[in-house]
């Protein structure tokens, strides 16, 4: 089957990552140069031009003044064995020494303004443009069509977009990036978030009962289930407390709390944000907000916030990532910062919103989507500019079975094939009674359904496991030489690439850790009125990034409140050391892989039990050569990277 890209004008969460065609391609323009990837990639109904006096507003995203020399000046103070390391510079600098000149700027401006629309500049990254699809038509040399889903389809929404890339005058190929938002997506009224293409939940269990699963690993029995390999397989965790999770990664040792750091969540949040976590931190443990540490902004350039229905699988992403956060690091602030909501908006304004108006040191993001090319550059810009300001970005690596690209790169996030930000994988992990962890490895759990009879489990199915591998278009990093096998960073042609994800930390909705809050409690298709608080067992690659994103905020108050800033090349610092654990296959003493039994909540209310094969793979079939999911192996592995983090690594950051 021929896999669709899916490139959505909102981001989705890490339980969702995006497939690939090759982009479509434009007529040679004379005197300019394309936007590679913005033209229509989907396989849609085409239903004709966009009428030329339709309104629209987008984002036009600028260069800055010497892009290598920023990447130059980022390398050196995120580099240990650099004189410049540590040197980290404010705001108001970075922007002194970047932004493009004002006559560069007033030359895309008098292109832009010449085409009819008109222009302003809310900050220096980038103009906001406003007019007409026939005004923008003229400035990129396209003309702006109406496609939609076949009525079979079921998936409501237009998507505005060229058949063709957008392009832009030779002289300015160099100062502009690219757009926020091609194509446009235009919701249908009364439809919400919940029936757009892309689900925004992360994986979830269904709430079991506390019969149904167990507070430990090994607690309670599947008694009544058919045996596997001769015995009765245990019930799996109803959710790992905080506290659990600390223990079991030796997180506890110091008296570390995160105190001093201030981490930001990238994801729009209700309002019942902070009662959310104060009610989950007295039923699993953990110590109480106090007022003042978690901010909110709704959305970081004042436009209007997303309703609670329509951000529902946003609002339980938001509650996961700060309680997550919070459970590892709980005297560390948090910020919660929404996406925006106009249009041509961008996850860009959420980043820049932090760099320029906040304290934050950590970004945890829990978002998946694959930028275009002049949109990556865009991005690794951003990432640059926090990596001089002591700011570190955390990327999960995505979550399923689908491969990214067709290309060479595969089952990995595009915003965590960046090799400018942090990308963390996930595992599967069991915390004993004790606390301890008793066993770990990457997350890759097909399942087995109970037959009709009730007396067997059927064949191993794909349920999901971690992203990771390479991206395509991403040279090795310095950092990752000597360190990533060349049986993974080696490419066709020869040449190394970025490999993902760096580090891992407990991702296996099967072993993941309990979530709080009035969403959870809630559906996109009942009035949030009458939404409450309740349980349920989170996991995916959304609850190991801010896991980890926590034990950055205590590895930084381990250094004294020194900001670790872009850390990648701190942690491969680090590779081979006892700082990380790892993390290979685990196998039972007979040689078979461990499972467990997780109830799931049918549609009729009923609760069915599922086998979970903890196999360390996602890959049930056979050998192929086309589908490479990602592996777990000795040393550097394309689901756990350098590992998992130890007490060991916060030891190494004290004094240092």
């Amino acid at each position: 089957m021929r896999r669709i890209r899916f490139r959505w004008a909102f981001v989705a969460v890490c339980a969702m990552i995006l497939t690939a065609t090759g982009p479509a391609t434009a007529g040679a323009t004379p005197g300019r140069v394309p936007l590679i990837g913005t033209g229509m990639e989907w396989q849609l109904v085409d239903k004709g031009p966009v009428p030329v006096d339709t309104p629209v507003s987008q984002t036009i995203y600028l260069s800055v003044k010497d892009p290598e020399a920023l990447a130059r000046q980022a390398r050196a103070v995120s580099d240990p064995n650099s004189p410049g390391y540590g040197r980290f510079v404010g705001a108001d600098r970075v922007r002194e020494t970047n932004q493009l000149d004002r006559a560069q700027v007033d030359r895309v401006r008098d292109w832009l303004t010449r085409a009819g629309l008109g222009v302003t500049q809310p900050d220096w990254r980038h103009l906001r443009v406003t007019g007409t699809f026939g005004q923008l038509n003229a400035a990129f040399a396209v003309t702006f069509h109406d496609y939609v889903f076949p009525p079979d389809s079921g998936i409501l929404g237009h998507y505005l977009a060229p058949p063709t890339d957008l392009s832009v005058p030779a002289e300015l190929g160099a100062l502009v990036l690219g757009v926020g938002e091609v194509p446009i997506v235009v919701v249908d009224k009364g439809q919400t978030a919940s029936a757009r293409p892309a689900d925004r939940n992360p994986r979830v269990d269904a709430g079991a009962a506390a019969k149904d699963c167990s507070q430990y690993w090994g607690q309670r029995s599947a008694t009544g289930l058919p045996q596997v390999n001769g015995a009765v397989p245990p019930l799996a965790p109803c959710g790992y407390t905080p506290k659990q999770l600390r223990h079991a990664y030796g997180l506890d040792n110091l008296g570390l709390t995160g105190a001093g750091q201030t981490v930001a969540v990238m994801v729009a949040s209700m309002d019942t944000l902070e009662q959310d976590i104060n009610t989950w931190s007295d039923r699993v443990g953990t110590q109480r907000l106090r007022p003042g540490q978690l901010t909110r902004v709704p959305t970081p350039d004042g436009s209007p916030p997303h309703e609670p229905r329509d951000m529902y699988g946003a609002a339980i992403e938001a509650t996961l990532d700060a309680e997550a956060v919070h459970g590892i690091a709980p005297d560390a602030n948090i910020i919660a910062v929404g996406s925006s909501t106009a249009q041509g908006g961008n996850l860009l304004a959420g980043l820049s919103y932090v760099l320029d108006h906040t304290d934050a040191s950590i970004v945890s993001l829990s978002l998946a989507n694959d930028p275009l090319p002049g949109m990556r550059k865009a991005f690794d810009q951003i990432y640059q500019e926090g990596a001089l300001q002591g700011v570190g970005f955390y990327f999960c690596t995505g979550d399923g079975g689908f491969k990214i690209n067709e290309t060479g790169g595969d089952w990995i996030n595009g915003y965590a094939g960046s090799s400018w930000v942090t990308a963390v994988g996930g595992t599967s992990v069991a915390i004993g009674q004790d606390g301890r962890r008793l066993w770990e490895t990457g997350w890759g759990s097909p399942v087995s359904d109970l037959s009709d009879d009730g007396k067997s489990w059927g064949e191993m199915h794909a349920d999901g496991g971690t992203g990771g591998g390479r991206p395509t278009d991403r040279p090795q990093p310095w950092y990752q030489r000597g360190v990533v096998p060349d049986r993974y960073a080696v490419v066709p042609g020869g040449t190394r690439s970025r490999v993902g994800p760096d580090v891992a930390v407990d991702a296996d909705p099967a072993t993941g850790m309990v979530v709080g809050g009035t969403p959870v409690g809630g559906s996109p298709d009942t009035d949030p009125g009458t939404w409450r608080y309740a349980e349920h067992t989170f996991g995916g690659t959304s609850l190991s990034t801010p896991l980890f994103a926590g034990v950055q905020a205590l590895a930084q108050q381990a250094r004294g409140g020194k900001r670790l800033g872009f850390a990648n090349p701190a942690l491969y610092e680090r590779a081979g050391t006892s700082a990380f654990r790892d993390v290979t296959a685990y196998r039972l003493p007979n040689g078979s892989p461990a499972t467990a039994v997780r109830y799931q909540t049918d549609p009729g209310g009923g609760k069915t039990p599922q086998l979970h094969h903890f196999l360390a793979s996602q890959w049930t079939g056979p050998p192929s050569k086309e589908y490479q999911p990602p592996e777990v192996a000795p040393g550097f592995d394309t689901e756990t990277g350098l590992g998992t983090p130890t007490g060991a690594y916060l030891w190494s950051f004290i004094g240092r």
